[in-house]
């Protein structure tokens, strides 16, 4: 069993706990890290350990557990470790073979703070809002983009760039822009001063899943199983958000039971069409 000031800082037990047989390998790679790395991974692991489902005696996969951890330990930013921590608690398992979340934590490596916190923003009133039984399927090219949903510029932007150092034009087209070419967004995207407008992607959906700490979350599940988490330092939820395109028929609901119906998505539609005359009525 490894023993240093490491694993002192992070807490060996919650290391144990959430790495299983793994965790004295990691421990042993530990005692070689600064402080300022070993703070790093102690918030990682501490989400991990918040956001893992009850699995007795699992194990995480060594790679990616050292993949993750390695990499992370680097970054000192609150929403990369907490998706870093879902990954983590996603891939417990009771062999600790499965390796998927190698491939989302790289994914990550590649995005910037921005874009990290689009994604997180955009994704989190999908999963809060697109609870609706029998509209259609987001696994489908259609169903999703009948989710496109629009959000006011002024506060999208300024919830984006709240802390960082970046114009608000260019971190807008930055985030969203960025978030398309690697698939984290459809390539269907618009904004301008009053409106951006997004349509989810399959990997997008998934990515949201991982950080969730739900493993192969898939398009067709997310509606139904994705969940608006919060972070330790809660960033708040977007307030002016529609869906011009669902269909007539349904009922928008967020998670703590409010409901949007009928008549105010036929406003959100009205409202669309009066800003742009190219939105139409009906599900394409």
């Amino acid at each position: 069993m490894a023993s240093s000031a490491g694993n002192d800082a992070i807490g060996y037990d919650m290391l144990r706990r959430v790495l299983g047989p793994s965790a004295d390998a990691v421990g042993a790679a530990l005692r070689h890290y600064t402080e300022y790395r070993l703070r790093n991974v102690a918030r990682i692991v501490e989400r991990a350990d918040a956001k893992s489902r009850s699995l007795r005696g699992a194990v995480v996969n060594l790679r990616v557990a050292h993949v993750l951890l390695a990499d992370g330990s680097h970054c000192d930013d609150e929403l990369m470790a907490d998706y870093l921590g879902g990954l983590l608690a996603g891939s417990r398992t009771e062999q600790g073979r499965d390796d998927r979340a190698v491939a989302w934590s790289k994914a990550l490596a590649g995005l910037s703070a921005l874009q990290l916190k689009a994604h997180y923003l955009l994704y989190r009133e999908w999963a809060a809002r697109l609870r609706i039984i029998g509209v259609y399927e987001l696994g489908v090219e259609a169903g999703r983009t009948q989710a496109t949903m629009e959000v006011s510029s002024v506060e999208f932007v300024k919830l984006l760039v709240e802390d960082s150092e970046v114009d608000e034009n260019d971190a807008l087209s930055h985030a969203i822009g960025g978030l398309s070419r690697v698939g984290l967004l459809d390539e269907k995207f618009s904004y301008n001063g009053d409106l951006v407008r997004v349509t989810p992607s399959i990997t997008g959906l998934e990515l949201y899943g991982w950080a969730q700490g739900l493993p192969g979350l898939s398009a067709r599940g997310f509606a139904s199983k994705a969940q608006a988490f919060e972070l330790t330092a809660a960033i708040p939820r977007l307030s002016s958000v529609s869906f011009p395109r669902l269909p007539d028929r349904a009922v928008v609901r967020d998670q703590t039971g409010g409901r949007q119906r009928q008549a105010q998505i036929q406003a959100q539609r009205r409202a669309s069409r009066a800003r742009d005359p190219g939105v139409s009525d009906s599900p394409p």
